[in-house]
């Protein structure tokens, strides 16, 4: 018998996220693009095809296709892809349109789009490390040759707490591993987390439901990329300031991934 299922694992943690994303719609509608969004779309070519992946209610699709981009979001939960649409209608932004999909699994052609995006750490919404990984295979499935994939991710080593933050996240992702090796030695199935996986509470809008992360270490981040793609890692500042060097990059909130085909 299996320790944990994947699929299943994986699954029931996107029905707990589609339920975590419905409730924070209120908040996300009216959220703005932000800052560091809008330095990267800045140097990229205006009337382009942007893909746009954990779209939410459109706060960065309808952004980019205010910025002269064509955009497609995709996003897990239906209420959100809606809300998304009737923003869309409402603001009169015709290059953007919208469709509930998986990131695993998108039902583009090859080569479809010069952009691929999966900003606000969608990406670690994505249960399970294979899953992440043949999340990033899609991107780079989708995106044409000479196109760039933009990824913004969490990062487990993240100081800005304290180094207090960054032991409590090591000393329980060792506690949960102890945990699944007893449940090995008993040939039991687990049913718990995944080390580098938390349950927050919902900090947007109260009434919604608990969410679930990934939080990931810069060396998970390394083994997810496949090999032979280029691939750079930078922190916000050094996007929004044009720093080229952030000796705290990999101790910054989070980290963002430009990846080129």
């Amino acid at each position: 018998m299996p320790i944990l299922d994947q699929k299943e694992y994986y699954q029931k943690i996107k029905n707990f996220n589609i339920e975590h994303y419905t409730g924070e719609i209120p908040y996300y509608t009216h959220a703005p693009i932000r800052k560091v969004e809008q330095a990267i779309l800045l140097e990229l070519k205006q009337g382009s095809d942007l893909l746009d992946l954990g779209c939410g209610s459109g706060r960065f699709s309808i952004g980019a296709a205010q910025a002269g981009f064509n955009v497609i979001g995709v996003d897990i939960t239906p209420e959100a892809i809606n809300a998304a649409i009737q923003k869309a209608e409402k603001l009169g932004v015709k290059n953007v349109r919208f469709l509930i999909g998986d990131m695993t699994n998108l039902s583009f052609q090859d080569k479809t789009f010069d952009y691929v995006f999966c900003p606000r750490f969608s990406i670690n919404a994505v249960a399970t490390f294979i899953q992440r990984k043949k999340a990033i295979e899609e991107m780079l499935r989708v995106v044409k040759d000479g196109g760039t994939i933009f990824i913004e991710s969490f990062n487990k080593l993240y100081l800005g707490n304290g180094f207090m933050f960054m032991f409590k996240n090591i000393t329980r992702d060792i506690g949960i591993y102890f945990i699944i090796l007893y449940f090995w030695f008993k040939n039991k199935k687990y049913d718990g987390l995944l080390p580098g996986d938390i349950v927050y509470k919902a900090n947007k809008v109260e009434t919604a439901s608990r969410g679930y992360a990934h939080l990931p270490t810069v060396f998970e981040l390394l083994r997810l990329m496949p090999r032979g793609i280029k691939f750079k890692f930078y922190s916000i500042p050094q996007i929004n300031e044009k720093k080229r060097i952030d000796f705290l990059k990999f101790f910054r909130y989070s980290i963002l991934i430009f990846i080129k085909k």
